[in-house]
Formats: C-alpha cells, sequence, structure tokens
C-alpha cells in the first residue's frame, strides 16, 4: 500500500490558498510572501487577501466596505483597525471632577467607532442614557478622523459620517481630536490644535486677512475642504491696506482668538474586568437605587496583589463626582456561605430593599461578605455587608443605615442593558 503524502498548500485552490493565508499574522505573511512571485502578488492582493482579512476579524462588528466612503484601501483599513480596535469596551474618565459620570464605553458603529458617555438616568429607575460624544472614520487615503463634539449636544448620522464633506462636518462645534493610545491600558484624548486654529481663523470672516498664523498644514485628507473654505471665505480688497490698518486688523484676529474657548485634554483607564466571574461574583460594572434614591453606576473591582474588594460610584444622577467616590471595600476571603447566622439573618431581613424586585430567588442570599464604608465617603465610617444572590446580583447595606441597596449588571456581552439615547 503505498503511503498518503500530505497535501501541500499548493495543492490546493487558489480561493482555499487565500482563505488560509488571511489568518497569518503581519510576520507570518511576511515571510510566506518571500517563497515565490506567485505569493508575492498574493499576499499583496488588496482586493481579495486583505478584505478577507478585514472581514474575519471585524465583519461581524462593522461594515468593512463602508469604511472610508468606500474607498479606503483594505490594507490602511486593516492597518487601522488593527490599532483602533483597542478602545472598543469601557473606560473611566481619569480626572479630579468628572461631571455626573467618569464611565465611556466605545463600541463599533456601521463605518466608524462610537464613544459615548454613559450616564445614570434621572427616571428613578434603571435606565442608562448612552450619549455619544466622540466619532472615530477613517478618510479614503488612510487616515483616521476623530470628530469630538465638545458641548455634547450634536447627533450625527450615517449620512453626515459617510461624507468628509458633509456640512455638520464642517460646522465649528465640532473639532478634530488626536488619540494617544499607550500599552499601559491609557488613552489621551486631546484636540488638534492645529486645524483648530486654522479652522477657528476661517470662521472669523477676516476679509483681506493673511493666512500666516498657520504655519503647519492640515492632514491631508482635508486638503480639499480647506481649499473650498479658503476660496470661499478670502476676498480680494479694491484698496490695499495701510501699515497701520494691517495691524489693527492682525490685534483683532489675536483678540478674537484668544477668546475662544480652549478643550481640556482628557485621560482615560481602560476597564478590563467588568462583568463577574465564579471566582470573582461580585466584580465588574453594577447599576443601583442609592440612599438618595437617585441611580447610581458601580464599578467593583478585586486587587490584583492583596486579598481585597474595592467598591466606587462612577455615575451619579444627582451630584458631581470626585476622583475617588468610594462606597466600600471588603476581603474576598471574609466570607460566609449560606446557610447564613439568625443573628446576621436578623441583620439583612429588617433592612428595607431601597429598590425590591419581586421573586424569592433573587432575594436568597448565598453569600456574605464583610465590608466597611472607607473613611471620607458620603456613609462614613461604618460596619457592612454585602450579601450575594443566588441569581448572581447582589445587594449591599451598612449597619448605620437601614436598608440594602440592590444592583444589577450595567453590560450584558458589551452592551448596555435598559439603554435610552
Amino acid at each position: 500500500m503505498e503511503p498518503i503524502l500530505p497535501l501541500s498548500i499548493i495543492d490546493f485552490p487558489e480561493d482555499v490558498q487565500l482563505c488560509i493565508i488571511s489568518f497569518l499574522h503581519q510576520l507570518e505573511l511576511e515571510a510566506f510572501a518571500s517563497t515565490s512571485k506567485k505569493y508575492f502578488d498574493l499576499c499583496n492582493n488588496d482586493e481579495r487577501l486583505w478584505f478577507l482579512k478585514c472581514s474575519h476579524r471585524w465583519g461581524s462588528q462593522t461594515q468593512i466596505k463602508n469604511w472610508g466612503g468606500g474607498k479606503i484601501s483594505y490594507r490602511n483599513l486593516f492597518r487601522l483597525l488593527n490599532q483602533y480596535e483597542k478602545l472598543i469596551g469601557c473606560w473611566i474618565y481619569d480626572y479630579i471632577s468628572a461631571g455626573y459620570s467618569k464611565l465611556v464605553l466605545f463600541e463599533w458603529g456601521p463605518f466608524y467607532i462610537t464613544g459615548n458617555r454613559v450616564l445614570p438616568s434621572q427616571h428613578r429607575g434603571y435606565d442608562v442614557i448612552k450619549k455619544p460624544f466622540l466619532w472615530i472614520t477613517a478618510t479614503s487615503d488612510g487616515q483616521m478622523l476623530n470628530y469630538l463634539d465638545r458641548d455634547e449636544t450634536l447627533s450625527l448620522t450615517e449620512k453626515d459620517l459617510f461624507r468628509e464633506d458633509s456640512e455638520k462636518l464642517r460646522g465649528t462645534e465640532l473639532i478634530l481630536a488626536d488619540i494617544d493610545l499607550s500599552e499601559n491600558r491609557c488613552l489621551w484624548l486631546r484636540e488638534n490644535r492645529q486645524f483648530s486654529e486654522f479652522r477657528k481663523l476661517v470662521h472669523a470672516g477676516n476679509g483681506g486677512e493673511e493666512y500666516e498664523i498657520v504655519y503647519r498644514s492640515p492632514p491631508d485628507g482635508l486638503m480639499i475642504q480647506i481649499k473650498e473654505i479658503l476660496a470661499s471665505k478670502a476676498g480680494v480688497r479694491d484698496i490695499p491696506l495701510s501699515k497701520k490698518e494691517r495691524r489693527t486688523e492682525r490685534q483683532r484676529e489675536r483678540e478674537k482668538l484668544q477668546d475662544v474657548r480652549r478643550w481640556r485634554s482628557q485621560r482615560f483607564q481602560k476597564i478590563t474586568n467588568h462583568s463577574a466571574t465564579p471566582s470573582r461574583p461580585l466584580q465588574g460594572l453594577w447599576k443601583g437605587i442609592g440612599p438618595n434614591e437617585m441611580l447610581n453606576l458601580y464599578l467593583v473591582s478585586y486587587g490584583e496583589r492583596f486579598d481585597s474588594i474595592y467598591g466606587e460610584i462612577v455615575g451619579n444622577s444627582s451630584r458631581f463626582l470626585i476622583t475617588h467616590d468610594s462606597v466600600f471595600t471588603s476581603r474576598a476571603s471574609a466570607f460566609t456561605e449560606s446557610p447564613i447566622s439568625s443573628e446576621e439573618e436578623h441583620t439583612y431581613s429588617t433592612r428595607t430593599h431601597l429598590r425590591p424586585i419581586v421573586g424569592d430567588e433573587y432575594l436568597d442570599v448565598s453569600r456574605m461578605f464583610y465590608a466597611i464604608s472607607p473613611l471620607f465617603s458620603y456613609h462614613g465610617f461604618d460596619d457592612g455587608r454585602l450579601w450575594l444572590y443566588a441569581d448572581g446580583t447582589f445587594g449591599f447595606g451598612f449597619l448605620g443605615g437601614n436598608y440594602i441597596v440592590d444592583v444589577k449588571p450595567l453590560l450584558k456581552n458589551g452592551h448596555l442593558l435598559d439603554a435610552i439615547a
């Protein structure tokens, strides 16, 4: 009996070869392309190989063919999405005063990535508000454009974002932002000063003023738009300006630019563990009605080195947050399995659930953790308890109060629950 020889990749049809090659990493692809001229051409085929690579990686999450107005090369698109997919997920706004919420969610759109503020609603329910403030798109020549709504009042549609020359994208309410992703899961969001100064000067309507204040060109993808704006705004005077008039106009322009409000750079930290696991049942992002009878958003984290559990408020519908808005701390090993003692049962049963849920299973305690309320928190320093329920949710309360805050998951499979526009 003759031995069965293993098949080589050259024995497969070209479509099958492309499918196999599309799963190779960059270094593997470069090595494979050097084996022959045929495979060099195949590995550089944009419409076939690089489209397949994009489709395998992100085809179920976004519309590959519509990025960059449908004109961007798939090789460039793969390079951009490979970098910016790190944004997808939840981030915490890292600043001493973050407004009503420190939570930001980045998610895929049809041909862009959207950054959303996640805010607790004021309807005294579990609804949360998803408020877009950043849109990340690609130009046809392979550059990223990050449109930032400084005042968070605009609502861009797919039609607005599909065309780079859209009227809304030209509006002064939007600014271009630079995104800096560091390796330690940190994100910096900064205003693109270069383009912002250019646009402020153009929209000032300065007649015959020279555009000497623009020292460098904006991104290449915007050159056509800039030329159109210059052509429509720059007029021609019949009578030349005197030196005194020119100095006066330049001084006025400087004053206008100084009056323009600057947008402060923002720093975000990635939340890597936003859902509970069997070994860390309290971990993740939660929402619950607090003692002020308004919805709060909570982040519960487990210490990597120490046997600790840390809970903090990351969203509040009634007051501004500070950097460290702690709620409770506990030890991961300091718990009691059900059934709990009669004394602890009395502690639990005599307290009021601020938002009771119908159903005995929800209130069935499977595990109880001992906790304290950190000093300087709004609870004061107090002993507390964390009650893990049979359905995987939990509640917490303090001996100095007569209530239990019952919380529900904020996310499921990376998507917000009970989200409203």
